[in-house]
């Protein structure tokens, strides 16, 4: 009797701690999945605010681009301000070279030897016209003489046709004036004749 309670309770021991294994196997394993659900929540939270830092870092560097181009905008506008301020006025003191060059043409053939008013006179207009010239190279004002080239409307004013069958047509044949410029804007176009061939080429 005594043999068979003792193999009864060693069944019940066996068999608590059976199912006490269990249940720690399973608070274990609750306990894991817990740890484990926290880790992937912190690996979110992680996610989420490394994407909020990289669309913050995005914003940032568009705003710089953007200062940085208006930056560079703006001194861009300011040195064509500054460069091109005396625009209107180049423009009337071209008109000025215009007469004097226009002067000293008509006295080409003026014998002036033995005028010395006439003489003194010429050589004020050309001490005047290099005076001029000097003005303009300090201020980035340049004639242009396009004789020979390909008419470019941006830069020539054509004024009439000339018929010349040994040039192509559209080619600068005869100036009217000459052109000016300030650094790269047409102060006035060249005013011009443009050739103009009546010769067929064959085909």
């Amino acid at each position: 009797m005594m043999i068979n309670r003792e193999k009864k309770l060693s069944e019940k021991e066996k068999k608590d701690s059976v199912e006490s294994s269990a249940v720690d196997e399973e608070e274990s394993i609750t306990e894991d999945k817990r740890d484990f659900d926290e880790d992937i929540a912190d690996q979110s939270t992680i996610e989420s605010i490394q994407e909020k830092l990289d669309e913050s870092n995005d914003r940032l560097l568009r705003m710089a681009a953007e200062m940085e181009n208006l930056r560079k905008r703006s001194l861009r506008e300011k040195e064509d301000a500054i460069k091109y301020s005396i625009t209107k006025f180049s423009r009337d003191i071209i008109t000025v070279a215009d007469d004097l060059e226009r002067a000293l043409e008509s006295t080409t053939n003026i014998e002036t030897l033995n005028i010395e008013d006439t003489k003194n006179l010429i050589e004020g207009i050309e001490i005047t016209m290099k005076s001029l010239k000097q003005i303009f190279t300090r201020n980035g004002i340049e004639r242009f003489d396009p004789l020979g080239e390909k008419f470019d409307p941006t830069q020539h004013e054509a004024m009439f046709e000339v018929p010349d069958d040994e040039k192509e047509s559209g080619i600068v044949a005869h100036i009217v004036e000459p052109g000016y410029k300030i650094s790269d804007r047409v102060l006035r176009p060249a005013r011009v004749g443009v050739s103009k061939s009546n010769t067929k080429k064959n085909g």
